[in-house]
Protein backbone atom coordinates (compact mmCIF):
# COMPACT_ATOMS: atom_id res chain seq x y z
CA UNK A 1 0.00 0.00 0.00
CA UNK A 2 0.94 3.49 -0.72
CA UNK A 3 1.79 6.27 1.84
CA UNK A 4 1.57 9.75 1.18
CA UNK A 5 3.96 11.95 3.24
CA UNK A 6 2.91 14.60 5.15
CA UNK A 7 4.59 17.97 5.48
CA UNK A 8 7.65 17.01 7.88
CA UNK A 9 8.92 14.08 6.45
CA UNK A 10 8.25 15.65 2.53
CA UNK A 11 11.15 18.37 4.29
CA UNK A 12 13.14 15.50 5.26
CA UNK A 13 12.93 13.23 2.00
CA UNK A 14 13.73 16.31 -0.13
CA UNK A 15 16.31 18.31 1.85
CA UNK A 16 17.93 14.42 1.64
CA UNK A 17 17.25 14.01 -2.11
CA UNK A 18 19.05 17.90 -2.62
CA UNK A 19 22.43 17.12 -0.45
CA UNK A 20 22.73 13.15 -1.61
CA UNK A 21 22.26 14.88 -5.49
CA UNK A 22 25.26 17.25 -4.72
CA UNK A 23 27.49 15.26 -2.51
CA UNK A 24 27.39 12.64 -5.72
CA UNK A 25 28.21 15.41 -8.29
CA UNK A 26 31.00 16.70 -6.31
CA UNK A 27 31.89 14.33 -4.20
CA UNK A 28 32.80 10.56 -3.57
CA UNK A 29 31.20 8.49 -1.23
CA UNK A 30 28.95 10.43 1.12
CA UNK A 31 26.38 8.86 3.27
CA UNK A 32 23.47 10.87 3.83
CA UNK A 33 20.71 9.68 6.18
CA UNK A 34 17.36 10.40 8.01
CA UNK A 35 18.06 11.13 11.67
CA UNK A 36 20.57 9.06 13.71
CA UNK A 37 19.44 5.34 12.79
CA UNK A 38 22.01 4.20 10.90
CA UNK A 39 25.02 6.71 11.80
CA UNK A 40 27.14 4.78 13.77
CA UNK A 41 26.86 1.36 11.19
CA UNK A 42 28.39 2.94 8.34
CA UNK A 43 31.71 3.95 6.81
CA UNK A 44 32.29 8.64 7.45
CA UNK A 45 31.59 11.02 6.04
CA UNK A 46 28.17 10.84 7.25
CA UNK A 47 25.01 13.69 6.97
CA UNK A 48 22.14 13.39 8.98
CA UNK A 49 19.12 15.45 8.76
CA UNK A 50 16.23 15.43 10.81
CA UNK A 51 13.55 17.93 11.38
CA UNK A 52 13.40 19.02 15.26
CA UNK A 53 11.04 21.71 16.21
CA UNK A 54 7.85 22.83 14.63
CA UNK A 55 6.25 25.76 15.12
CA UNK A 56 2.77 27.31 13.55
CA UNK A 57 2.05 30.59 13.85
CA UNK A 58 -1.31 32.11 12.62
CA UNK A 59 -1.60 33.17 9.25
CA UNK A 60 -4.36 36.00 10.23
CA UNK A 61 -5.88 37.18 13.61
CA UNK A 62 -8.25 35.15 14.06
CA UNK A 63 -8.00 32.30 12.13
CA UNK A 64 -7.26 28.53 11.93
CA UNK A 65 -5.11 28.58 9.09
CA UNK A 66 -0.84 28.59 9.85
CA UNK A 67 2.18 29.02 8.63
CA UNK A 68 4.82 26.45 9.22
CA UNK A 69 8.46 27.09 10.44
CA UNK A 70 10.73 24.18 11.19
CA UNK A 71 13.95 23.93 12.54
CA UNK A 72 16.02 21.13 10.82
CA UNK A 73 19.13 19.57 12.23
CA UNK A 74 22.20 18.46 9.72
CA UNK A 75 24.76 16.93 11.80
CA UNK A 76 27.78 16.18 9.83
CA UNK A 77 29.95 12.95 10.72
CA UNK A 78 33.85 13.23 9.50
CA UNK A 79 37.51 12.03 9.14
CA UNK A 80 39.05 15.60 9.99
CA UNK A 81 38.84 18.86 10.85
CA UNK A 82 39.51 19.88 7.26
CA UNK A 83 36.83 17.63 6.08
CA UNK A 84 33.97 18.54 8.49
CA UNK A 85 35.19 22.73 7.61
CA UNK A 86 34.76 22.00 3.88
CA UNK A 87 31.38 19.53 4.31
CA UNK A 88 29.08 22.56 6.14
CA UNK A 89 30.55 25.53 4.20
CA UNK A 90 30.07 23.08 1.22
CA UNK A 91 26.34 22.25 2.32
CA UNK A 92 26.00 26.29 3.61
CA UNK A 93 26.81 27.34 -0.18
CA UNK A 94 24.46 24.95 -2.09
CA UNK A 95 21.03 24.81 0.24
CA UNK A 96 21.32 29.07 1.03
CA UNK A 97 19.21 29.88 -1.71
CA UNK A 98 16.68 27.49 -1.08
CA UNK A 99 15.85 24.01 -2.34
CA UNK A 100 12.84 22.35 -4.29
CA UNK A 101 10.05 20.91 -1.42
CA UNK A 102 8.53 18.00 -3.23
CA UNK A 103 5.38 15.64 -2.29
CA UNK A 104 6.41 12.18 -1.92
CA UNK A 105 4.34 9.06 -2.80
CA UNK A 106 6.03 5.69 -1.02
CA UNK A 107 5.41 1.91 -1.78
CA UNK A 108 7.09 -0.63 0.05
CA UNK A 109 9.87 2.04 0.61
CA UNK A 110 10.56 2.91 -3.02
CA UNK A 111 9.84 6.29 -3.68
CA UNK A 112 6.90 5.57 -6.18
CA UNK A 113 6.24 9.21 -6.96
CA UNK A 114 7.40 12.98 -6.09
CA UNK A 115 5.24 15.77 -7.26
CA UNK A 116 7.25 19.66 -6.62
CA UNK A 117 5.48 21.76 -4.62
CA UNK A 118 7.42 24.73 -4.06
CA UNK A 119 10.41 25.73 -2.31
CA UNK A 120 11.98 25.25 1.08
CA UNK A 121 13.37 28.59 2.27
CA UNK A 122 16.18 28.81 4.81
CA UNK A 123 15.82 31.95 7.16
CA UNK A 124 18.35 31.38 9.14
CA UNK A 125 21.55 28.84 9.05
CA UNK A 126 24.03 28.26 12.16
CA UNK A 127 27.17 26.12 11.79
CA UNK A 128 28.39 24.94 15.10
CA UNK A 129 31.29 22.16 16.09
CA UNK A 130 30.44 19.52 18.40
CA UNK A 131 33.04 19.38 20.99
CA UNK A 132 32.53 16.53 23.81
CA UNK A 133 35.49 18.00 26.28
CA UNK A 134 37.06 14.86 25.77
CA UNK A 135 40.38 13.92 23.80
CA UNK A 136 39.83 12.84 20.30
CA UNK A 137 41.33 9.55 20.87
CA UNK A 138 39.05 8.48 23.55
CA UNK A 139 36.00 9.27 21.27
CA UNK A 140 34.10 6.80 18.52
CA UNK A 141 35.61 7.76 14.94
CA UNK A 142 32.03 9.42 14.00
CA UNK A 143 31.93 11.42 17.56
CA UNK A 144 35.72 12.97 16.79
CA UNK A 145 34.73 15.29 13.77
CA UNK A 146 31.39 16.78 13.84
CA UNK A 147 29.25 19.52 13.36
CA UNK A 148 26.07 20.51 13.52
CA UNK A 149 23.89 23.00 11.21
CA UNK A 150 20.71 24.32 13.12
CA UNK A 151 18.08 25.47 9.93
CA UNK A 152 15.39 27.73 10.30
CA UNK A 153 13.11 26.72 7.22
CA UNK A 154 9.76 27.62 6.01
CA UNK A 155 7.75 26.95 2.41
CA UNK A 156 5.97 30.07 3.08
CA UNK A 157 2.66 28.67 2.54
CA UNK A 158 -0.74 28.44 4.40
CA UNK A 159 -2.17 25.71 5.88
CA UNK A 160 -5.76 25.22 6.09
Amino acid sequence: MATTYRQTRNIEASLIDFLTTHFDEDWSNVNVEKGFARVYDIDLPVVAVRVNTTSHDKAELGGDSTVREVQVLIDVFCTSDGQKEDFCDYIVSKIKAGIPYYNYVINNGVVQSKTQDGRLRFTSIEVSPIDFDTEKSKLSLHDRYRALITLSASRGKIEN
